[in-house]
Parts: C-alpha cells; structure tokens; sequence
C-alpha cells in the first residue's frame, strides 16, 4: 500500500488542475480544449488508482499495462466525443496526468 499517498496526490493535483483547465478554457472562449483537458486530467487521475489495484492484485504486470493503457485511452475518447470536447486536448490531459503521477512519485521518493 506504499503507492496509496501518490494516488491520492495525484487525485488532488489532476482535479486542481483540471478546474483550472475547464475554466481558463471558458475564460478564453476555448470550451472543448478546456472541457477535453480537464476529461482528460480526471480520466488519467484514474490511471493511478487502476495501477495500484493491478499491483495489489499481483496480475501480470505487462498485460494489463497493455489493456489499462488501451482502455484509458479508449473512455477518454468516448468521453471526449458524448460531450463534444477536443479528443486531442483529452487525450493531451491524460498525458499530463501522468506527468503529475510521476511529479507525485518523485516527491514520495525524495521524502523517504
């Protein structure tokens, strides 16, 4: 359960920041690249607590890297497209997720 303080840091930054993207989106009449960015940040904050649980599980840690992977990417884009944000700018907020889970991680690191 060592991963359980990322996931929970990278849950509060992702919603931080996707409050942010959604309203600097609207504030610059950019609605579906704010609403795509912030789909996408909350969608790749998900990533993490789906990691963890495969860890715990002890399944196969390639193949369902491959599958999570496939499916993150998969709900994003269905989200992306039933509410009409930018696929691209989804897609983009999952990536940054992942950059905030890795910033998450490295701050855990240096503190132990």
């Amino acid at each position: 359960m060592k991963g359980v303080g990322i996931v929970r840091a990278t849950w509060a930054a992702s919603v931080a920041l996707a409050s942010i993207a959604f309203l600097a989106g609207f504030v610059a009449g950019q609605r579906s690249i704010g609403l795509g960015l912030a789909l996408g940040l909350v969608v790749g904050a998900a990533n993490g607590e789906l990691i963890q649980r495969v860890i715990d599980s002890r399944a196969p840690f390639v193949v369902s890297s491959v599958l999570r992977i496939a499916g993150v990417g998969a709900v994003a884009i269905l989200l992306a497209l039933l509410v009409g944000a930018s696929p691209i700018a989804v897609l983009l907020g999952v990536a940054a997720a992942q950059f905030v889970m890795v910033g998450a991680a490295v701050r855990q690191g240096l503190r132990a």
